[in-house]
């Protein structure tokens, strides 16, 4: 009955010291960049929305002709756009989507004179004069 006793204990003990020892060493843990997938299971990868999105800038008359005006071809930018790196074209193409389709400003233009005019009536409206020396 003795012996039956001590057996249980440093079966406890063994036990419990097992349990400490592989609680204080958690297992390696793993982790990676996955790439999104579509409803079809094909994958979106940002550098090729990138690219897609610069080189669809490229085929703007606008863009070629400022090109030609610092002295590249439209080809010599392709290669230089192929070259580039990740960061360096997801910034190319963010700088592109601000692009407006006109391209020559006139949307901030035309959205100062509304914003002029819309002061000069509220200050109609509110019977108060500015003048301007």
């Amino acid at each position: 009955m003795k012996l039956s006793g001590i057996l249980d204990r440093r079966m406890a003990w063994v036990t419990a010291l097992t349990f400490v020892l592989l609680a204080a060493s958690p297992p390696q843990a793993m982790s990676a960049m996955v790439e999104s997938r579509t409803a079809d299971g094909q994958t979106i990868s940002q550098r090729s929305h990138d690219l897609e999105t610069v080189r669809s800038m490229l085929e703007r008359e606008v863009v070629v002709q400022r090109l030609a005006d610092y002295g590249y071809s439209k080809e010599a930018a392709r290669a230089k756009i192929s070259s580039a790196t990740d960061e360096q074209l997801h910034q190319l193409a963010s700088l592109s989507d601000n692009l407006a389709a006109g391209a020559d400003g006139l949307g901030v233009v035309v959205t100062l004179l509304v914003i002029v005019l819309l002061v000069v009536l509220i200050l109609k409206l509110t019977d108060k004069e500015v003048i301007v020396r």
